[in-house]
């Protein structure tokens, strides 16, 4: 097992967020390239190839980061699992699009608004957020990483489903015109790793001179803020029901949902096969 992660560690992929900021789609091949260098390093190990006694350390010490510290590797070892911390995006774009997405959702809650009565804008995010700040993305993938463009498509839209994001509602001249009036401002103390500090505040400045102000903490859908089932299985079903088809796509939740008394996952496996 060591010499297969050393192996796999000496082929990652040095990438960077640009790509997906700037709508590259070879940023979607990412994961899949994972798990193909990890059967590879399988196969790699088999023929007999070799990879450096601590490849980990040397990739990640010296080419992506400026050092390794492996008893981080450790850190909570014995407590939940990592799977165990997950989230469920339920915004279809970046995840650090979603605590002003979040905060969009509270004020709704609070005072219904219409697109049409904004007149800007105001969205403050954790630093990083500033690189996620054009209004004017090239493609799919670009719009999914622009603050502006989720806070203006969600408006028009009334949502940040798939369809805020496609070519169609890229031509949606209220969505263009709106996402160019929504401003990133950034407060330092912010960080999407904080549960005690608000992740985004956003503030609208309506046509009629009121403004309205919503804030987000740990996003809807996070492992500290999660969200009934039924919400991540009605997600999943709409999904999933235009590719697999309604019957077939809830057959899959009830297998996932039972996953713990499955003998054999080809089962699921061919539920999930498009060609079945």
């Amino acid at each position: 097992m060591r010499e297969i992660i050393n192996l796999a560690a000496s082929m990652s992929p040095a990438n960077t967020w640009t790509p997906a900021l700037e709508g590259a789609t070879v940023r979607n091949a990412y994961p899949g390239r994972s798990g193909l260098q990890g059967i590879l390093a399988v196969e790699l190990h088999r023929a007999g190839f070799t990879g450096l006694a601590d490849a980990p350390a040397d990739v990640y010490g010296t080419i992506l980061a400026e050092q390794f510290e492996p008893a981080r590797a450790l850190e909570d070892w014995g407590g939940p699992l990592r799977i165990e911390r997950n989230y469920f995006k339920l915004y279809a774009c970046c995840r650090y699009n979603h605590p002003a997405l979040d905060a969009l959702s509270a004020i709704r809650r609070r005072e219904p608004v219409a697109a049409a009565d904004v007149a800007a804008a105001e969205v403050v995010v954790f630093p990083f957020g500033l690189r996620m700040a054009t209004p004017d993305p090239a493609n799919l993938l670009a719009a999914k990483f622009s603050i502006p463009w989720a806070v203006a498509a969600a408006l028009v839209l009334g949502h940040a489903e798939p369809a805020a994001f496609t070519d169609e509602a890229r031509r949606d001249a209220r969505i263009r015109d709106l996402a160019r009036r929504v401003t990133i401002t950034v407060d330092a103390a912010m960080t999407p790793r904080r549960s005690d500090y608000p992740t985004s505040r956003l503030r609208l400045s309506l046509r009629d001179g009121r403004v309205l102000e919503g804030e987000a903490g740990v996003v809807r859908g996070d492992a500290d803020n999660p969200v009934p089932e039924s919400e991540v299985l009605a997600k999943f079903e709409a999904l999933a029901a235009p590719v697999l088809g309604e019957r077939r796509a809830g057959q899959v939740a009830a297998a996932v949902l039972a996953i713990e008394d499955v003998k054999n996952v080809a089962h699921l496996g061919a539920l999930l096969s498009t060609s079945g």
